[in-house]
């Protein structure tokens, strides 16, 4: 191959690769359409006001579980009962009741903690990694849905 003819094929393919930068045009994303939200990370916006089911233990009914192995919602109000630390947890007060576990809970009845709950359920003696009841257990409150469950009842 002929040098010029080498040269005008070289030429042509750094053109030909180099066109298509040029027709470009600017495809940069708006800043306001990335991300789930629509508003400014700096914006701090007002919490939505979420309205407890509060009341006294045993006035409120339990509402319906969102499957089949969630913890159970709180029922009452927990303003005076928390934070749970080491030394204050009032929930034990009334839920650390071993020998309850077996009978049928009637209206008013406290709820026991589970076995699952124990380190010893003779003797009553609560497991620390089950100590601060709200890691798991949220009191009951009216919200809208937020997501519809698909969970299946099964059989």
């Amino acid at each position: 191959m002929s040098k010029p003819v080498g040269k005008f094929l070289l030429l042509s393919a750094v053109l030909a690769l180099s066109l298509p930068a040029f027709g470009v045009e600017d495809q940069s994303i708006p800043d306001d359409s990335l991300g789930l939200s629509k508003t400014s990370v700096y914006d701090v916006p007002d919490p939505d006001v979420v309205d407890y089911l509060g009341g006294d233990p045993g006035t409120n009914k339990r509402l319906v579980k969102s499957y089949h192995t969630a913890p159970p919602m709180i029922t009452h109000t927990i303003t005076d009962m928390v934070p749970i630390t080491r030394d204050f947890n009032l929930c034990k007060d009334c839920h650390v009741q071993p020998d309850l576990l077996k009978q049928k809970i009637t209206v008013g009845m406290p709820i026991p903690a589970p076995v699952s709950h124990y380190t010893n359920v003779k003797k009553g003696e609560l497991y620390m990694g089950r100590w601060n009841c709200v890691q798991c257990h949220r009191p009951q409150a009216k919200v809208d849905v937020l997501v519809q469950s698909t969970f299946k009842k099964t059989k």
